[in-house]
């Protein structure tokens, strides 16, 4: 069975619409825990976590016990900068990674030949796609702040928290699309991910 980065996603996802939908942030983070550990276990029985997998279940995990156990200070960090905190470590992870193991060549590897593994064609690409994810993340990171510091302002909200992760998700599929094109395979270009 293979992994997929969209279904990865999805504990952010659960974390942002839980929480805006008002439940509290321990339960959110809870929740989004949950949803990571149940996306992360077939690959933890195969014995190949994925990147995005482990970091939902370590993060969602963390935010849930500092909810808990932090007291009503901890729970309204979480409630006020969940957010931001699980997009802006997930921007600092793909970063930080990104020189040893891009974390779309995790993925990129279940569709690509193992010969193109090592090749500087498919590292490139894995590199370039999980940058530009990185810096898709760091932005959400800055508009969900954004929305943070004028709460009252709805449409910002609603722009900063909503429509910025959207529209930045949807023009990265299409870059990813766009370039998987432009270089396929059928010109000797193995572009993963």
């Amino acid at each position: 069975m293979k992994s997929n980065p969209l279904v990865s996603f999805l504990p952010w996802i659960a974390f942002s619409e839980a929480a805006g939908s008002g439940l509290a942030p321990q339960w959110s983070a809870a929740l989004a825990a949950l949803v990571s550990l149940a996306i992360a276990s077939p690959a933890l029985v195969r014995g190949k976590v994925m990147l995005l997998d482990a970091m939902g279940v370590v993060t969602f995990a963390a935010l849930s016990a500092v909810a808990w156990l932090g007291g009503s200070g901890a729970e309204a960090f979480v409630t006020d900068y969940g957010r931001t905190v699980a997009t802006a470590l997930l921007a600092v992870l793909i970063f930080l990674t990104l020189p040893f193991m891009p974390f779309t060549e995790q993925y990129a590897r279940q569709e690509v030949p193992k010969a193109a593994w090592n090749s500087p064609v498919f590292k490139k690409t894995n590199r370039l796609f999980s940058a530009a994810w990185g810096g898709v993340f760091a932005l959400m990171t800055v508009a969900h702040l954004i929305a943070l510091a004028a709460p009252a302002n709805g449409d910002l909200n609603w722009i900063c928290n909503w429509g910025v992760p959207i529209a930045s998700v949807v023009l990265m599929f299409k870059f990813m699309k766009r370039y998987r094109t432009e270089h396929s395979p059928a010109q000797g270009t193995p572009t993963g991910a």
